[in-house]
């Protein structure tokens, strides 16, 4: 019995989706250097036009996303993937040109390319839910997510040196080039979702899942703990008499990925509802560490230990909305859970950022701190009870 999984666990299709995944991040990564300097150059803007920029497109993924779930349901998730590469890769091209033509022209494009890559993410993440056995699915979508984390660190660096050594013009090209390798991984990628059921329009329950929207609470809850750190561990750092920085973040970041590696597999193997506990009380642990000694040694212990047990919040809340539900609505469970974290994207940055103008770091460290511990008796109160995947593997 074992033989005849591991085929199906380790196989061609999983290689593919994975590649197509960093492939894809990649194209986001590329945009973290390039793009600021575009708008610079190109339109003179100031830091409010560079924000403008980035920001719209994370408007077009969130008013797209709960349509791509629906779409992904009723004709397939590879459609979405295609779609969504594609999209992108015509958007990748035109930023250059859009630039020279405008602000608004560029602010349109952005826009097109948040819903492009709302497609693709929503296929590729509901394909990581539905290609490997059941019994591994968490194991599977752990790691698939490991491939944000790899594209955001290569991208940059290759979009940094395309732009330095030939220009904008290269680095989009760039961009390009590996949406268009989503898009061929894409054609050869199986469909997943069963031919045997279609999705049928039941108004807004349709769009939003009223089951994941219990996991997106939760979710969007901790996502305050990845969001404050990572956007204000440097400003705080630095307010300690702290320059360097890049070593804290790298050292978070390679504890997501060895977690998400290591760890993943107990998602389908604990006891969901304490392993989502314990992951809530390590990064509750992880902030006292950052507030209470605020010194560089607790920001490096702090990162490490808060990394260890956010990497189980995406993967976790979308397994159990995806195991509560059945093959015709999971492209819209996983849209949903996912819409939660676009709505943390978009907003709570710039919340936290005026908490932290009218209490300081600290302060609003600690506010951050009570979101999790919220999210924590939620995640074992009856708010949870429809939420049947949580019950898996529970003793």
């Amino acid at each position: 019995m074992t033989n005849s999984k591991q085929p199906r666990l380790y196989s061609r299709s999983l290689a593919l989706l994975i590649v197509t995944g960093i492939s894809y991040f990649v194209v986001a990564g590329i945009s973290f250097p390039v793009l600021p300097r575009l708008v610079k150059v190109e339109l003179g803007g100031d830091d409010f036009d560079i924000g403008l920029v980035f920001g719209v497109m994370g408007l077009g993924m969130l008013f797209m996303r709960p349509f791509i779930g629906f779409l992904a349901d009723k004709y397939g998730r590879k459609p979405m993937i295609i779609y969504g590469a594609t999209t992108i890769l015509i958007m990748q091209l035109l930023h250059v040109p859009a630039a020279r033509s405008g602000l608004w022209v560029l602010l349109l494009v952005r826009i097109v390319l948040g819903m492009g890559s709302s497609a693709m993410y929503v296929g590729l993440a509901t394909m990581a839910t539905e290609l490997p056995p059941a019994e591994r699915s968490g194991e599977i979508f752990s790691m698939f997510n490991v491939a944000v984390v790899t594209g955001f660190a290569v991208g940059p660096v290759i979009g940094e040196i395309a732009l330095q050594q030939v220009g904008f013009d290269a680095a989009f090209g760039l961009g390009a080039l590996f949406a268009g390798v989503c898009l061929l991984l894409g054609v050869l990628l199986p469909e997943t979702r069963p031919s045997s059921v279609q999705a049928r329009f039941e108004g807004v329950k349709s769009l939003l899942h009223p089951v994941a929207v219990r996991s997106g609470a939760v979710s969007f809850l901790l996502f305050g703990a990845f969001i404050s750190f990572n956007a204000f561990v440097t400003p705080y750092a630095e307010s300690m008499g702290i320059q360097t920085v890049r070593w804290i973040l790298l050292s978070y970041a390679a504890t997501s990925v060895i977690t998400r590696l290591i760890g993943g597999r107990f998602i389908d193997t604990a006891d969901r509802k304490l392993l989502g506990s314990c992951a809530h009380g390590i990064v509750l642990i992880g902030l006292l560490v950052v507030i209470v000694f605020q010194n560089h040694a607790s920001l490096y212990f702090g990162a490490v230990i808060m990394a260890v047990g956010l990497s189980f919040n995406v993967p976790l809340m979308v397994v159990i909305a995806a195991d509560s539900t059945t093959p015709d609505q999971r492209s819209r469970v996983v849209a949903t859970v996912i819409v939660f974290g676009d709505l943390a994207n978009s907003f709570a940055a710039f919340a936290f950022g005026a908490l932290a103008g009218g209490v300081g770091y600290r302060g609003m460290y600690i506010a951050v701190a009570v979101m999790v511990a919220v999210a924590a008796v939620l995640y074992r109160s009856k708010f949870m009870d429809p939420v049947t995947g949580l019950l898996k593997n529970s003793r």
